[in-house]
């Protein structure tokens, strides 16, 4: 799936990555403030993380929950 949208496998191992980490700056920062707009912003990534990892396929267990 990743490859129909022009992505190889290592760049799609990035945007995860990239999302993961945005995620839990996300999560750090409503903890401190549940600021309506940053839980806005904060379930768009919840969405794009679950797309990418639609994406990417079945993945082994171990790095499957690295990225929930």
């Amino acid at each position: 799936m990743a490859q129909a949208f022009g992505f190889n496998q290592d760049e799609l191992k990035l945007l995860l990555v990239a999302v993961r980490h945005i995620r839990r700056t996300f999560a750090a920062a409503l903890e401190r403030s549940p600021d309506p707009s940053l839980q806005t912003y904060a379930a768009l990534y919840d969405g794009l993380s679950d797309k990418l990892i639609d994406m990417a396929g079945p993945m082994p267990e171990n790095l499957e929950s690295m990225f929930e």
